[in-house]
Order: structure tokens, then sequence, then C-alpha cells
């Protein structure tokens, strides 16, 4: 734990990064899947005030890139060592540990008592939350890298084999599958998919972001981007945003598919994933540079920059922070009204896993292979 005096380097007036901190009207006990829910809103109604202390550490065997989700004051993610793990959120005892064919880069969602995630054994399984047991596994034809959501009693998932995939919560039948066309030695699906009102949106690296019904795979629109994608989509207000490979950032109107606006994001490339809150986007980038941008015309509204490259997703809290991994492995607490690092810890690895923030704790894993959680001082 340090306390970090120091204010990030700023491109525009702190003002222009104000962040509205409204009172928590309620607690949202669970932060259940891939940044959260299944429209990646990384907003936590109530969260512990900076600095914090470390609360427990659990080790793994391997790097951890998956994200924790929370459940029932349990902590699930996965490892590089092939393992899903099963936390107790309040002493970090490991509870269980479920062990796959390949090493665990996917996010775990929680849905009615079972754990739903993929291996890059290519194989997507849903555990048993409480015990750890195996309930039903679906073998696809390429490593599953990708998060799952979960919705209208399907898992949604994609796979390296360039499938999009619906399957039963229950019984893991496929109830469909959507092909992204590409070149099958270099591409693949990176990006996990995100639902809204009977919709899923997804991408790959074929550069195609689509919209289809979550019941059938009809397709409902799709468009074209100039380049590949591995950011996953945030929606909000009936707007989706995403960034693409060639450094463009989008918000597509999630009826008709039309592009809202762009934003050229210059000589900045970023593999995370947006954070929405307000009429603010945040966005990290491999330039160690963490951006704000006004959610209605793309505009830059501050840039801040970082030790080293941002790969985790910022999650935003309601009294005013940001929680954010970075790779020279900090984790670090944001003021959003003037930029300032009012706390970090440095891990001993990078951090690319994307924090959870739950009632009074943080959480989030690394690449020196364990699972942190922290607590207010």
């Amino acid at each position: 734990m340090q306390q970090a005096k120091a204010t990030i380097t700023k491109a525009l007036a702190a003002a222009a990064f104000s962040l509205a901190i409204i009172p928590a009207t309620s607690a949202l006990a669970d932060w259940p899947m891939f940044l959260k829910n299944e429209k990646h809103l990384t907003y936590a109604e109530k969260a512990p005030l900076p600095p914090l202390s470390l609360k427990w550490r659990a080790r793994t065997g391997g790097p951890v890139y998956s994200s924790p989700v929370v459940q029932n004051n349990t902590v699930y993610a996965g490892s590089y060592d092939t393992n899903l793990y099963s936390i107790n959120a309040r002493t970090g005892e490991v509870a269980w540990k479920f062990q796959t064919g390949g090493e665990i880069f996917s996010t775990p969602a929680v849905s009615g008592g079972t754990v739903y995630f993929g291996s890059r054994d290519g194989f997507v399984y849903a555990v048993d939350a409480k015990t750890g047991s195996l309930i039903w596994k679906y073998e696809t034809e390429g490593p599953v890298v990708t998060s799952p959501v979960v919705a209208e009693g399907r898992v949604l998932i994609g796979s390296k084999d360039l499938y999009l995939y619906a399957l039963n919560a229950k019984t893991g039948a496929r109830e469909w599958r959507n092909r992204l066309p590409d070149y099958e030695k270099y591409s693949g699906v990176y990006s996990s998919p995100a639902y809204s009102d009977g919709a899923v949106y997804y991408a790959g690296k074929n550069g195609i972001l689509y919209s289809s019904a979550a019941s059938t795979g009809g397709r409902n629109w799709s468009q074209r981007f100039e380049s590949a994608v591995y950011s996953s989509p945030v929606i909000k207000d009936g707007v989706l945003y995403i960034s693409s490979y060639n450094r463009t950032l989008y918000a597509i109107d999630t009826r008709t598919g039309k592009t809202k606006w762009r934003k050229n994001l210059e000589n900045n490339l970023s593999y995370a994933t947006p954070a929405v809150y307000g009429d603010k986007l945040f966005l990290g980038f491999k330039s160690g540079h963490l951006k704000a941008y006004n959610t209605k015309d793309g505009s830059e509204a501050a840039s801040y920059k970082f030790p080293d490259e941002i790969n985790s997703t910022p999650a935003v809290t309601a009294n005013g922070y940001l929680y954010v991994g970075c790779d020279d492995g900090g984790l670090y607490a944001v003021d959003a009204r003037n930029g300032a690092i009012v706390w970090k810890y440095m891990t001993e690895k990078a951090i690319q896993s994307s924090p959870a923030v739950v009632d009074n704790a943080v959480y989030v894993g690394s690449e020196d292979g364990s699972i942190y959680a922290f607590e207010a001082r």
C-alpha cells in the first residue's frame, strides 16, 4: 500500500473531467459478470473511499488476466494455471477450484447458481457455484478467450473458431451460432459480447460489428469498421460505444446501427473497453494515457498519463473515483474531479484484469498470479 501524492499530467483543465458525485441510493451487492453486467457498465453505487488496505491475497499457479466477479460473498476468477477459482470474499480462502484443459483468460459469469466461462482448451463450461462440480461443457472448434453474457436463459460467448454461440444455460445445448467471416489462420473473436433489449452485440478481428436477436441469432444490422476489434462493446441509453484497432472510437445507435459520431484517437491504441458514466466515457491506452471523452460528440475532455500501458477497464464509483489497473503492476484510485492519484497499490507484475467494486471492497487480478481484495482503512 502506498499513498501517491503525485497528480497525473493533465492535457486539459481538470474541471473538464469533473464527474458528478451522487449519493448511493442502494447497494448493488454483486458484480456477477465481465464488466459487471450485460451492458458492460462498470459503475458502482456503493464503494470504499481511498486510501485502501490489503484485505487478502489469494495466490494461483499462473498469471490472472481474468477479471474477478462477485456473487453471494464469493469471488470467482480464472487463472493461466488452467483453474477457475472460488474464493471466500471475506477471508480470501479458496473454497474450490475447477481445472480445465487450457489456460483461462475468460472472465466468468454467475447466474442462477451456476458459473459459466470459457477456456483455451476450446470448451465453454458450466459448474455449480457452490461446489465447483461440472454441470455441462460444450466444445467449440477453437480457444475461448472471450467472456460470456448470460441473458434470456442463454449463454452468449465467442470463440476463436469465428463463431458467436448461444447455448442453453441449463443444458449447454447449442441453440444457434453465427459465423464471423474472416481468414481462419490469423483471425478470431477476442471482443466479448454485450446484451441489451433482446439483442446481442458482438465484433471480431474481421472488423464488423453485429447486432443479432438473442433468441434466434437473426441479424438486426451490421456495420463494417476499417480494422479489427479487440475492445468489447458498452451500451448506455441506446448507444453502443466501442474502439477499433485503427485507433478510432465509435458511438453507434443500437436500434439502427448508424454511427452517431466517430473520434480519431490519433496515435493512441486501446485494447481496453470503455467505461461509461453520466456524460463521460473513460478509456485506457497502451501509451499509458487515460482519457475522458464527452459521450454527446466524442470530444476529448481530458488526458492523464500513467507510468505504463493501461489494458484494464476502469470501475467508476458514485463517490467520484476511478479504480484502474496498469501494466506497471499498480492498482490506482483516481479522483475524477481533478485527476489526482489518491492511492495506489503495487502488485508484483502487470494488471490487465479489470477491477470489480462491491460494497466496501475492490477486487482485481494480477499477472503475478494473485487475486487481490482491498477495503477501506
